[in-house]
């Protein structure tokens, strides 16, 4: 399993968990973390090395309820995704971080996203 990455906001399984409760959508947290993880995808597509293009088509957003993912690669087409990121130091393979790269950028502009997201969903179901 690849490491993971990225930004780790305390108390947000919580936070989620209770909007869910008072009825927000599942839908609605899955576009509001939605928009971080396109963010990501647009930038990690810019960085990855091109052959073919199949690793650049192969980057996309997952919609979750409860954090921003981004995955790379399929098992079957573009298995390599890992080492291209990663790279393979004993095979030459320089790693790229073409993922893990955005993943880590400006983490406060990631953590104040999933505020603003939340707090709009707070409002749209007048909540406050």
């Amino acid at each position: 399993m690849a490491a993971r990455t990225g930004v780790h906001v305390e108390g947000l399984r919580e936070t989620v968990r209770r909007l869910e409760a008072l009825g927000v959508d599942v839908q609605d947290l899955k576009d509001a973390f939605g928009a971080i993880s396109r963010d990501v995808v647009t930038e990690a597509q810019a960085l990855v090395p091109v052959d073919s293009g199949a690793l650049r088509g192969a980057i996309r957003p997952a919609k979750t309820k409860n954090k921003a993912v981004v995955r790379a690669g399929t098992a079957s087409r573009t298995p390599y995704a890992g080492v291209i990121n990663y790279g393979w130091p004993s095979r030459g393979i320089p790693a790229t971080g073409f993922l893990t790269t955005p993943a880590n950028a400006d983490p406060d502009g990631k953590v104040r996203a999933i505020e603003a997201n939340l707090t709009d969903l707070i409002r749209r179901h007048n909540l406050t």
